[in-house]
Parts: structure tokens; sequence; C-alpha cells
């Protein structure tokens, strides 16, 4: 058996788990149709697990944000890099941030690698329209280009 690199298994697998994880979801619906689940993926900054309502803080009210919440798949158990450009990085590869060339956030050391193959590009080769609001923050402003149908960013030096 050969060993995959984790480029190569996103790769190979990335049209099979798309596929797949939107079949998941419609037969978890009970649904019959060949549509499609919307996916937002919703990342802030500097923002902790406790600093939302839907998660106990009795000081915070944050009632759009426990509204999403409620309505929402949840994924719990992503491991943040202690600066914002590595965390991305990581999330759009699900690759480690030192893999990807952004792994610190001065000095060229933000930029992802030309080659690196997001959740963008999965989505995007599976028929999704794909889009960017917000900090890029992993390189100049040519790179969401590449991934996203629609963007609209503001570049961080």
């Amino acid at each position: 058996m050969k060993v995959q690199t984790r480029r190569e298994f996103w790769r190979t697998i990335g049209t099979g788990a798309v596929s797949a994880g939107a079949a998941s979801v419609l037969a978890s619906c009970g649904s019959q149709t060949t549509r499609r689940p919307n996916i937002v993926l919703v990342m802030t900054d500097d923002q902790g697990y406790g600093d939302v309502g839907a998660h106990g803080n009795p000081v915070i009210q944050t009632p759009s944000l426990d509204r999403l919440h409620g309505e929402s798949v949840r994924l719990t158990n992503f491991h943040v890099d202690p600066l914002c450009a590595p965390t991305r990085s990581a999330l759009m590869t699900g690759r480690y941030s030192v893999r990807t060339g952004a792994w610190a956030t001065v000095m060229g050391r933000s930029l992802l690698r030309r080659d690196e193959v997001t959740m963008a590009d999965v989505f995007a080769a599976n028929g999704y329209q794909t889009g960017i609001f917000g900090k890029w923050h992993l390189g100049d402003s040519l790179r969401p280009q590449k991934s996203f149908s629609f963007w609209e960013t503001r570049t961080v030096y």
C-alpha cells in the first residue's frame, strides 16, 4: 500500500469527500433532492471559545451568533496557531501551517505557497461557487483569484 502525503490525499479524496459530505448532509436531512448544501465558514480574529453567549458567556451578548450557533453544524476540534495567518493557512489547506509557507505574519512568512490546495479549490472543482469576504492575509491579493469565484478582501501588510 502506497503511503500518500497529505497533499496527495487532499487531491485524490477532494472530489469524493465533497460529494460524500454533501450526500451525508442531504441524507441526514431526509431529502431526496440532489441539491448540495450551502456551506458558510465563519472565522474571526482574536475571539476565544468563551466569547460567545451560546458557549456560556454571562457578560457578552451575541444574539446573532447564538442563533447561527443553534442552526448550524459546528466543527469544534480545530486548534489554532498563535497568529492569524498560520491559522488561516492550516484551516484553508488542512495542513500544518509550517508546511504551507504561512507560519508567521512578517517578512514573507505569511505567504501561502501557490501550489497549496485549499478547501476553496476543492469546492470549486466540485461545482461550488466560492467566495471570501474580509481579511485574507495569506499573501498578495492575487491568490484569492485562483481559489475563489468572488472575493472582497483587504490586503494586510
